[in-house]
């Protein structure tokens, strides 16, 4: 352990050791015990039933059990497909609804806050599990921590507006999960009247949806968003029976019939349907959330549009924290079947490879619409080098910059309650993004941030002093939110004033304008004429 680190734990995780290395807890379903982690500041319990998955539809109660079960499993991972990524790995498990509490281990008759954090990865890979995502930063401010496991691509997400797979299965994981909390969360020393949901990119848009449903009310309080809008391509599907008819064509089924699409997504192998979705292009968010047809028996999760629950103030008001880094493109050059692909077609002058799900465009006018789009970003095609910065720009407003933008204008215009923005400006030792891109660039990268609240287990980065202000800077203002509703409750330390101001996150933060708002702006003009929900 280096000296920085060493110093960081004794001033923040300071409570003492204790010879108690087992807790047992009373649950709904029985008993369970967790054990006291390796440097001994908190208890962790792992791998914690909170449903049981019914395929494409809402998950079942957990059994009961006798005894106590020994919560322990560190590595459960939904079904995915294998990919680049230090916080994926390949899984066909389908009993994979666990989460993982992490309980500070500091003598205390009153109850902690509850954070609840929903892991990114597209709605397409990823895991809640302590191997990805370390809780000691965060747990040593005195709160309890919770990381969810939800279902993923066509399992969590598949929409064919039938009884049989009326879509949205991952959002009701997340559902369950939180009245789970509701009901157990208390004999972990959470308090369940002050819960803050929590996730990065698409975990920060499952966040943000769990205010859009009316049968998530009242199941928590507060929101942060790291690099998550409901505006971008990856995070709403306005037509997800044609999704499912297409990736049905890689399993050579040609379809327009749900019932023959329902027996393929219902039959096909795990591993097979794994491999077909991992074929498509942007593979991580093939599958994603989408408008549900109600039916009696399934609870429904999302019955209108993002824009028009927003629009007509449908949605629970809580506050909110929100943000993202500055080239947040930059990692989409690591998902390289799809760059390759489009600068292929790019190259060949098929510009169709900018079409984006979150438009819909008519035929008269698509040539008119890609060729805005050619003009603004690939002008120069005369190297790979100018190809590929043309994609991260256009992924980067796309995804980020121009949805994050509506979203923060019309939740903080809607809202009753505050909204705080942030852009991520700290370059160090610990941004992930950019060691996975070997970026040379001197700007931030979608998942810069997250490993200054978390730890990475799998793949240890490095610490240093700077490393070290950031993490209690950032992890003060998490936790400071998840307990006041405030990142800095006492203003006298210095205020974080909320939107529509932004705060660059940094070794000295500061107030700054809004990222790119001319790119910004780029985007909500077409997304005004051809944005799929408006439409």
């Amino acid at each position: 352990m280096d000296l920085y680190r060493a110093l960081f734990l004794l001033l923040f995780l300071g409570y003492g050791y204790s010879d108690e290395n087992f807790k047992i807890v009373e649950t709904a379903q029985g008993k369970i015990e967790g054990a006291l982690c390796h440097n001994g500041y908190y208890y962790e319990f792992l791998g914690v039933r909170y449903g049981v998955p019914e395929n494409f539809k809402a998950p079942k109660e957990p059994p009961s059990f006798a005894g106590v079960y020994k919560a322990d499993n560190r590595a459960v991972l939904c079904p995915q497909f294998p990919v680049n990524d230090p916080l994926a790995a390949p899984s066909d498990n389908m009993d994979c609804l666990v989460l993982n509490v992490y309980m500070p281990k500091i003598p205390s008759n009153t109850s902690f806050p509850v954070m609840v954090f929903i892991h990114g990865g597209g709605f397409g890979t990823g895991s809640g599990s302590p191997t990805f995502y370390g809780p000691q930063y965060l747990v040593s401010h005195g709160v309890v921590l919770v990381t969810v496991n939800y279902r993923l691509n066509a399992y969590g997400f598949l929409n064919l507006h039938t009884k049989d797979a009326p879509g949205n299965a991952g959002l009701k994981d997340i559902r369950a999960a939180l009245r789970w909390i509701q009901k157990n969360i208390a004999n972990f020393n959470g308090d369940p009247d002050n819960v803050t949901v929590f996730g990065q990119g698409t975990g920060g848009t499952a966040a943000i949806y769990m205010a859009f449903s009316d049968s998530t009310q009242g199941l928590f309080h507060k929101i942060i968003s790291e690099s998550g809008t409901p505006f971008a391509p990856q995070s709403f599907d306005p037509d997800p029976l044609a999704t499912a008819k297409q990736v049905a064509r890689s399993l050579e089924l040609i379809t327009e019939e749900p019932s023959k699409l329902f027996k393929l997504y219902n039959d096909a192998p795990v591993v097979k349907l794994e491999e077909a979705i991992g074929m498509q292009m942007n593979s991580r968010s093939v599958f994603v959330p989408s408008v549900e047809t109600v039916f009696d028996d399934e609870e429904p999760f999302l019955i209108d549009t993002p824009y028009n629950i927003l629009k007509k103030k449908k949605f629970q008001s809580c506050p909110m924290i929100m943000g993202m880094n500055t080239v947040e493109g930059l990692t989409s050059t690591m998902d390289f079947f799809t760059v390759t692909s489009q600068m292929n077609r790019i190259m060949n002058e098929d510009y169709s490879a900018l079409d984006q799900r979150s438009m819909v465009v008519p035929k008269k006018e698509r040539e008119e619409f890609r060729e805005v789009l050619k003009e603004t970003y690939f002008s120069n095609t005369t190297s790979d080098e100018a190809l590929i910065g043309g994609i991260i720009n256009l992924n980067s407003d796309f995804s980020c910059v121009g949805p994050m933008s509506l979203f923060a204008e019309m939740y903080a215009n809607s809202s009753s309650q505050p909204m705080y923005q942030y852009i991520f400006n700290y370059i160090g030792t610990r941004n992930l993004g950019k060691l996975l891109t070997n970026s040379s660039l001197p700007a931030t990268s979608n998942l810069d941030e997250l490993f200054y609240i978390f730890e990475l287990e799998r793949m240890p980065l490095p610490l240093d002093e700077n490393d070290a202000r950031i993490i209690t800077f950032m992890t003060m203002m998490w936790t400071n939110f998840a307990k006041t509703g405030c990142p800095t409750p006492d203003p006298e330390n210095g205020e974080w004033l909320p939107y529509p101001h932004n705060l660059a996150i940094a070794l000295e933060p500061l107030y700054v304008a809004p990222l790119t708002s001319d790119r910004a702006h780029f985007w909500r003009t077409l997304y005004e004429k051809y944005g799929a929900e408006l439409i």
